[in-house]
């Protein structure tokens, strides 16, 4: 039997007639791609084999012509941004083989919903990288105030203003850097707040600085505790608790949580490989 193909189409491809004719070398194949498939395009997928997609706005109603290959969906956004596709998907979740997502409210409802944590990482050459501590605490932030958590950090980033606090500011809306490690490695602890706080959402602001062996002082998802000890990092339910930890924050404190965060690093860079454990939630679905 044929083992079925599962590739990922990258951001930016859309459903419809046009998909087809895109060659399968322009798509991400995490699992590999099998020989049988060299040199072809979409419109040469079986429909046995498998396409995983980001959603946007024209997935839920798009015809796919030419194109017969299975269609899943990856939710990489919590429900803030994403939520008009939570809606949809109560109408159009038959258009999909899975959903994959960590979504409560479509694990809870969808009957083809599998769950997956986002994660991801901007730092895949973590191991490679020189993590001498010689700052204290960084805030990487951009200038966006759309979401709580754009908020909170906006609020911190003024308060350390304020009271100069031992904070570097760092980020599109501040301070630009080159590469992420570069606000994180430097650095013992680094303010890490989400854009929102949901249950099984984390993002690489988290898993960047586990990887860089920062102590993240951590605002976000209310479970993490579900996914990671959490005995390297500061867990913070409010601005007065980001303040508090940024305030205590000492060298003895960090050598005191750095093996617990060591002791992490391999699941932080597991879950940042996010393309590749949905393509092997889905293999196993398959198998299931």
């Amino acid at each position: 039997m044929t083992e079925p193909a599962i590739a990922i189409l990258p951001y930016g491809h859309r459903l419809g007639p046009k998909l087809a004719s895109v060659p399968l070398s322009d798509l991400s194949w995490p699992l590999g791609c099998p020989e049988r498939l060299t040199g072809k395009t979409v419109g040469d997928l079986t429909p046995s084999d498998h396409l995983l997609m980001y959603p946007n706005s024209t997935v839920h109603l798009r015809l796919r012509r030419g194109t017969r290959a299975r269609i899943s969906l990856m939710m990489g956004e919590p429900s803030a941004i994403h939520g008009k596709h939570d809606r949809m998907l109560r109408w159009t979740w038959r258009r999909f083989f899975r959903v994959l997502t960590f979504h409560e409210v479509l694990l809870d409802s969808l009957p083809n919903a599998v769950f997956l944590p986002y994660g991801v990482t901007q730092v895949p050459d973590w191991r490679d990288l020189d993590v001498t501590k010689h700052r204290s605490c960084s805030l990487i932030a951009s200038a966006k105030r759309d979401l709580e958590g754009h908020q909170l950090r906006h609020a911190v980033i003024d308060w350390a203003r304020e009271t100069r606090a031992d904070v570097d500011i760092m980020g599109r809306g501040y301070k630009p850097f080159e590469r992420k490690s570069d606000g994180l490695a430097p650095y013992r602890y680094s303010v890490i707040i989400e854009n929102v706080r949901e249950r099984n959402y984390f993002s690489e602001k988290l898993t960047d600085a586990i990887l860089c062996a920062s102590v993240p002082i951590y605002w976000g998802c209310p479970n993490i505790g579900d996914f990671f000890d959490t005995s390297g990092m500061i867990l913070c339910d409010s601005q007065a608790d980001i303040q508090r930890a940024i305030q205590s924050a000492s060298e003895e404190e960090y050598q005191s949580r750095l093996p617990h965060l060591r002791a992490i690093q391999d699941k932080a860079a597991w879950y940042g490989d996010f393309e590749t454990r949905a393509a092997q939630a889905l293999r196993d679905a398959l198998r299931g």
